[in-house]
């Protein structure tokens, strides 16, 4: 079993948060696509949102969705270009 790095993770919520455009992705949205535990989602949903990667925006009392900031889509194009270079070298499995 190979167990994902920070940076593997990071990408996989970014891309989740991607995949639904404006309207954004709930909690259960990015824990279920991005294979997270609740734990781990906290911390790292906390971070992305510290550096501006995404934003929270509140829909009811209740609920939340993720949107995909500017910084955040600059940042998953980064990522995918490095992923893409790195496994033409064999350097990581996709």
């Amino acid at each position: 079993m190979a167990y994902r790095n920070t940076l593997q993770i990071i990408g996989d919520i970014l891309e989740v948060a991607h995949e639904h455009g404006i309207e954004g992705a709930n909690a259960s949205r990015l824990l279920t696509k991005a294979n997270l535990s609740y734990k781990t989602y906290l911390g790292f949903v906390t971070k992305l949102l510290e550096t501006g990667l995404l934003n929270a925006v509140q829909i009811d009392c209740d609920s939340r969705t993720y949107v995909l900031t500017e910084k955040g889509r600059l940042y998953l194009s980064k990522y995918e270009e490095f992923e893409s270079l790195a496994s033409s070298y064999g350097l990581v499995s996709v």
